[in-house]
């Protein structure tokens, strides 16, 4: 048992403004408890959550320290789970597949979005903390508590 965090989440953890800033806060709080077992995210995660943070803060670096703190130093919370080439390549497979017959563009989904999926598939994950409804046909959402 365990679950992911999806960049929404990070975002709405770290940026008051988010519009999901409630609702994140409100899960982390649930998380802390260990009701959903262990706390996982990925490297991809990581890499869009600092990207989108700096942007959207006005390059608040603090905010971006606080980030990085709750990933890797002292006040950690998650588990960063290790990019291979076999989740590279897996990622490519599912992301062609799931992209391939779209006809709008509210039916994509990233390339990120596709390799939480298989993160989740390669580490028995069965829930993603997110915002976006596209992962309701892969894994048990949460999304409010």
């Amino acid at each position: 048992m365990g679950v992911f965090l999806d960049t929404g989440f990070f975002l709405g953890i770290y940026h008051p403004k988010d519009s999901h800033h409630k609702e994140s806060s409100n899960i982390l709080k649930n998380l802390g408890t260990g009701q959903y077992g262990l706390i996982y995210s990925s490297p991809y995660i990581v890499s869009e959550g600092a990207t989108l943070l700096l942007i959207r803060t006005k390059f608040n670096q603090n905010i971006l320290n606080d980030f990085y703190s709750d990933l890797y130093g002292t006040t950690k919370f998650v588990s960063i789970l290790p990019w291979s080439i076999e989740i590279e390549q897996k990622t490519w497979e599912l992301f062609k597949k799931v992209n391939k017959s779209i006809r709008t563009k509210k039916e994509f989904m990233t390339f990120t979005d596709i390799s939480s999926i298989i993160y989740c598939r390669e580490y028995q994950i069965d829930k993603i903390v997110s915002y976006d409804t596209l992962f309701d046909r892969f894994l048990t959402r949460i999304f409010e508590l």
